[in-house]
C-alpha cells in the first residue's frame, strides 16, 4: 500500500467525523509528509514539523479542561526577553539553547516552561516571529522574497515560501499582493484625482 492510498484511507474515515477532523487530519498527514521530506536535507525543518504534528495531536488530546492550572511558565518580562532577542537576531539562526541560556535556564526547563506559557514550542514561536517580521517588512518593502527570506533567517526562498504558507495558507507573493500599501500618488495624479 502506497503513501497516497494509505492517507485516502484516512481522510474517507475521518470525514464522518466533522470538518475540523477532517482539517486536522489534512494538516498532520501534510506536517509528517513534509518532515519526511526534509529529514535528510534539513533536520531542524523536519523537526519542526514533526513538533507541530505533535502538538496537533496534543491539542485533540488536551481538550478536555484540567482540574488546577499547572505552575511554572514564564514571567512576561522573560518572554519580553525572548522576544527582543528573537527581533534583534531574526536573520541568524536561534536555538533553543541560545534563548535558554538568555534567561539562565536548562534547555529542558526552557522548553517545557515556553511551551506551557505561549502554547508553542520554542522553534514554532521562532519561526512564527519570522514569518510576522518578513509580512510586516513586505508591507513597506519592494525587496525580492528571496531577498526577504535570507535577511530573515530562512535558508532560501524555497523554505521561505513553504514555511508562510504552512503559516498563513498563502504564498508571499499572494499574500504581498493582497496587503500591498495603496499606490503613491505622485503629483500629477494626485492632480488628476482632485479633479
Amino acid at each position: 500500500m502506497n503513501g497516497n492510498t494509505s492517507a485516502d484511507y484516512v481522510l474517507d474515515n475521518t470525514a464522518s467525523r466533522g470538518p475540523n477532523y477532517l482539517k486536522q487530519t489534512r494538516q498532520l498527514l501534510t506536517l509528517l509528509m513534509e518532515a519526511e521530506r526534509a529529514i535528510q536535507r534539513d533536520p531542524d525543518i523536519a523537526s519542526t514539523y514533526l513538533n507541530q504534528a505533535i502538538d496537533l495531536l496534543a491539542v485533540d488530546n488536551q481538550s478536555k479542561p484540567l482540574p488546577h492550572r499547572n505552575r511554572g511558565g514564564l514571567a512576561r518580562w522573560q518572554i519580553s526577553r525572548v522576544d527582543e532577542y528573537i527581533h534583534e537576531h531574526v536573520e541568524h539562526c536561534i536555538r533553543t539553547t541560545e534563548l535558554a541560556s538568555l534567561l539562565s535556564l536548562s534547555v529542558s526547563h526552557f522548553s517545557h516552561a515556553f511551551k506551557q506559557t505561549t502554547g508553542m514550542t520554542p522553534l514554532m514561536y521562532v519561526t512564527a516571529a519570522r514569518v510576522e517580521a518578513a509580512r510586516q517588512y513586505m508591507l513597506c518593502s519592494a525587496h525580492s522574497l528571496s531577498d526577504i527570506a535570507l535577511s530573515h533567517g530562512f535558508c532560501d526562498q524555497s523554505h521561505f515560501c513553504r514555511v508562510f504558507r504552512r503559516e498563513t495558507g498563502l504564498s508571499p507573493q499572494t499574500w504581498r499582493k493582497l496587503h500591498a500599501a495603496t499606490p503613491h500618488f505622485t503629483p500629477k495624479r494626485l492632480k488628476a484625482a482632485q479633479t
